[in-house]
């Protein structure tokens, strides 16, 4: 028979500290859940608006919109059109619409969990990405619904490369 030395120092520190087994188990359990919690926490991203942006639909201003952004890229896109959100992929070339409920407002910033799949994807047609010097200009039309959207993204020029 062999005799596990550390098994029974572990066993023996525990029980000093008044840690039974049970409550062992109990404290890891909390400390999964507290994990899972603060990953679920962390899936939000918090979608910054773009101020200079121009949005034309139809060759006219819409009244009420803001277009966002998740990070440095411009891709993908959060327009919000009074209460109706979409989310613009525009390397995929695809719309999704998002129920307004999904979509948190914090201050001028939204939230909102790319993990809360997208359920409805809108037929777009007609899709081109250009860069025109001080934007990025993104057209495509809403094909169900006969809309030609036109968003203008202001970028920042790069004075490295000497050509402004």
């Amino acid at each position: 028979m062999s005799y596990n030395f550390n098994a029974t120092c572990h066993k023996e520190a525990m029980l000093k500290i008044g840690l039974t087994r049970g409550k062992q188990i109990a404290i890891f359990a909390g400390l999964l859940l507290a994990i899972a919690a603060s990953a679920r926490a962390a899936d939000k991203i918090t979608w910054k608006p773009i101020v200079d942006a121009v949005l034309r639909i139809d060759d006219r201003a819409p009244k009420q919109w803001s277009l966002y952004h998740a990070g440095k890229k411009f891709d993908p896109l959060l327009l919000q059109l009074g209460s109706r959100v979409l989310a613009i992929y525009v390397r995929n070339e695809a719309v999704y619409e998002i129920p307004p409920a999904q979509v948190e407002h914090k201050g001028e910033d939204l939230q909102w969990r790319e993990s809360d799949k997208l359920e409805k994807l809108l037929a777009t047609s007609d899709w081109t990405t250009r860069d025109v010097g001080s934007a990025i200009r993104v057209r495509l039309k809403l094909t169900e619904e006969g809309r030609l959207l036109d968003i203008q993204i202001p970028q920042i020029p790069d004075l490295r490369r000497g050509i402004y």
